[in-house]
């Protein structure tokens, strides 16, 4: 069996190029990493990478592979660490395996030289057990393409990369150097298709595709953690449509609950449930800043490439409002809503970095900077510039970070 899935590994690993990586860190000191995943985003690709730069004995297997489908994942571990000295080893779609828990557990403890990476789709499974193995674990989650991959990847242009405060400090050096580079249209291109580089050359069908993604997590990803009647499902696909066609601040729990006849209790549990899983992206009201915060709640989409998919003529201001929150909750490294990202009184978001509040307005006709200039760390996010101006930030920079 070993020696079959070895012939697995090497053609996998001879197919496998190094010219271009995803921005996914996986160089952690901690023996065992769990790379948590949206569906087609190259995770398989980027760990056959990771393998082919490591100087270690390495070997790669996927768990939902027939051949091993009956075996106990334990015993072949054992067996590739002391017969075949593996030192450096990747478990593909773990959760495919029966008893998968409790065998990563005695394998993480039994053999704890062994550099291990484990990984899984993006399933609400992974919320029942975080906490029983958070001390045995790192986690690193894996979501869409950056427009600087994208530009790396499709245009050939090699840009930096930038962390938050680079790009907040030093926005106008950055704009004006990277003016030349730019092409404002390839930005607008990659909002509507280049989230998931898996669909390189497929544009006539990405969107629909991405649709067919959307009713498998409500199919199928939904129903395994939560008890859903079948009328209830059903409901929830008319749910996206509303969320594609409104904007975040025409739709709060109540209203959406009316619209789709379903409780907004059970409402509010699947989309706390759905921002887990990369379906939708929530900003709540919380106990902070209370005097200031004015709704419940704003719903977007996961990303832009999945508005396009339900409609050709979307508001551009809710495209760069769900563009700038994820952003935020990809530098606030969480997926989960939580208390950094805030809904003010009169604003768009405040975002707190370091303790330090940052207010962010996302531009459209009537907004202009001259109404938050007065406050301090206060920035108007622009698509339509290529170079700052006062405190307007071009919008393009936020997909470098």
């Amino acid at each position: 069996m070993i020696e079959e899935l070895k012939k697995i590994y090497n053609n996998l690993f001879k197919q496998t190029k190094l010219d271009f990586k995803r921005d996914i860190d996986l160089s952690s000191d901690n023996q065992a990493i769990v790379l948590v995943w949206e569906r087609w985003i190259w995770k398989t690709y980027l760990l056959l990478q990771t393998l082919k730069q490591s100087d270690k004995r390495t070997f790669y297997f996927s768990a939902d592979n027939p051949i091993i489908r009956w075996n106990s994942i334990f015993e072949l571990v054992s067996k590739l660490y002391f017969d075949y000295k593996i030192e450096f080893l990747v478990i593909d779609e773990i959760h495919k395996w029966e008893n998968w828990k409790e065998n990563l557990k005695s394998i993480i403890d039994s053999f704890p030289d062994l550099r291990l990476i484990v990984s899984w789709s993006s399933s609400l499974d992974l919320y029942k057990w975080t906490s029983d193995l958070q001390r045995r674990i790192y986690k690193v989650d894996m979501n869409w393409l950056s427009f600087r991959e994208y530009l790396n990847y499709e245009k050939i242009i090699s840009l930096p990369k930038y962390n938050f405060k680079e790009i907040i400090n030093n926005y106008k050096e950055i704009s004006f150097d990277l003016s030349q580079k730019i092409n404002l249209e390839d930005f607008r291109n990659y909002l509507n298709y280049w989230f998931y580089p898996y669909f390189k050359g497929k544009q006539n069908i990405y969107h629909q595709l991405l649709l067919e993604n959307i009713k498998k997590v409500i199919l199928e990803d939904l129903p395994t953690f939560m008890n859903l009647q079948t009328s209830s499902l059903s409901k929830l696909e008319k749910m996206f449509y509303f969320i594609a066609k409104n904007t975040s601040s025409e739709l709060n729990y109540k209203s959406l609950a009316e619209k789709v006849w379903i409780s907004k209790d059970l409402l509010e549990s699947i989309i706390y449930y759905l921002d887990k899983i990369w379906v939708l992206s929530v900003a709540i009201r919380t106990n902070k800043l209370t005097d200031i915060i004015r709704k419940e709640f704003k719903v977007f989409l996961w990303n832009t490439n999945i508005y396009y998919a339900f409609w050709n003529d979307i508001n551009i201001w809710t495209i760069r409002e769900s563009f700038t929150l994820n952003v935020l909750k990809k530098v606030s490294k969480t997926k989960i809503i939580n208390n950094d990202i805030i809904l003010p009184n009169y604003w768009d978001f405040i975002f707190k970095y370091d303790d330090k509040n940052y207010l962010f307005e996302v531009w459209w006709q009537r907004k202009k900077n001259k109404q938050i200039n007065w406050i301090n760390n206060s920035f108007l996010l622009k698509d339509d510039i290529l170079i700052w101006k006062d405190n307007e930030i071009p919008l393009y920079l936020f997909g470098l970070i």
